[in-house]
């Protein structure tokens, strides 16, 4: 069966997926949960407003959803959002390892398009890593369809 590009990066996010998993690291996949993070941090805004005798280095560092988020200071929280509204489109994933928040772009051919070259040079500013996960997926991939005689 000859594979799309699509399918291929799909294979390519499970393997990384995959891969953070078995480094123990945490990460979130920024195609699919970009917008929670916004609405997190509007839910934490929203919070603070309500209730300012708390300080918003308190509300991140205590939110439900830090495992999403993985700050711990407001500012932090803040300049990552504000990161995030202009590039997350050209980067896969968030990962945090061992207290080190790096991004991801996943890729079949290890081609990065200029705007995520834009986008890396902006993650550095912020003191960010960027690496590239890369993976070889053949263009045809074997497969069999069994059947399966008698029944119950």
């Amino acid at each position: 069966m000859k594979l799309q590009n699509d399918d291929k990066e799909l294979i390519v996010e499970i393997m990384a997926a995959s891969y953070f998993a078995q480094q123990g690291w945490k990460w979130v996949n920024l195609k699919r949960d970009a917008d929670k993070l916004y609405k997190i941090y509007d839910e934490l805004v929203d919070q603070y407003n309500a209730y300012p005798y708390m300080s918003k280095d308190w509300y991140v560092e205590n939110s439900s959803s830090k495992s999403i988020h993985m700050c711990s200071k407001w500012q932090e929280f803040k300049e990552l959002v504000d990161f995030l509204k202009a590039y997350s489109d050209d980067l896969d994933f968030l990962v945090n390892n061992n207290n080190n928040k790096m991004f991801c772009i996943k890729s079949v051919d290890g081609d990065i398009s200029d705007s995520q070259k834009h986008a890396i040079t902006e993650a550095r500013n912020l003191r960010c890593n960027v690496f590239v996960f890369k993976a070889s997926v053949p263009d045809n991939m074997d497969f069999e369809i069994l059947q399966v005689g008698g029944g119950y």
